[in-house]
C-alpha cells in the first residue's frame, strides 16, 4: 500500500503529477489516463481506511471539476478531461462507497 500512496501523492506534484500540472492550467491526457488506471488499482478498504489514503484521493474529483476552464484548451480537451473527470469520481466513489 505504501507504493500506491506514494504514486497517489506523486500525481499533486506540481511539475510532473496530473493533479498539479492540472493546477497550473496544463491539461496532460496521458497522464490523466495514468491516474484513472492508479486509481483503479486501489483495493477495497475495509472497516479502518488509512487516512493518507483519503487525503489522496476525496478532494481529485472537485479538483478536477475547478480547473476545467483554466486547464482545457478547446472543445476537445474539455470533451476529454470531462471524460477523465467521471472516470476519477467514479473510480473514487467505488473506491470510498457513497453514503
Amino acid at each position: 500500500m505504501e507504493g500506491l500512496l506514494e504514486l497517489l501523492d506523486a500525481a499533486w506534484d506540481d511539475e510532473s503529477g496530473f493533479l498539479g500540472k492540472l493546477r497550473s492550467g496544463q491539461f496532460d491526457l496521458d497522464a490523466g489516463e495514468a491516474y484513472v488506471a492508479l486509481l483503479s488499482q486501489i483495493p477495497q478498504p475495509g472497516e479502518m481506511v488509512d487516512s493518507r489514503l483519503v487525503k489522496l484521493i476525496w478532494f481529485a474529483p472537485m479538483f478536477i471539476e475547478w480547473q476545467m476552464e483554466r486547464a482545457a484548451r478547446g472543445a476537445d480537451e474539455a470533451r476529454q478531461l470531462t471524460r477523465i473527470s467521471t472516470q476519477v469520481h467514479e473510480t473514487v466513489a467505488g473506491i470510498l462507497g457513497t453514503p
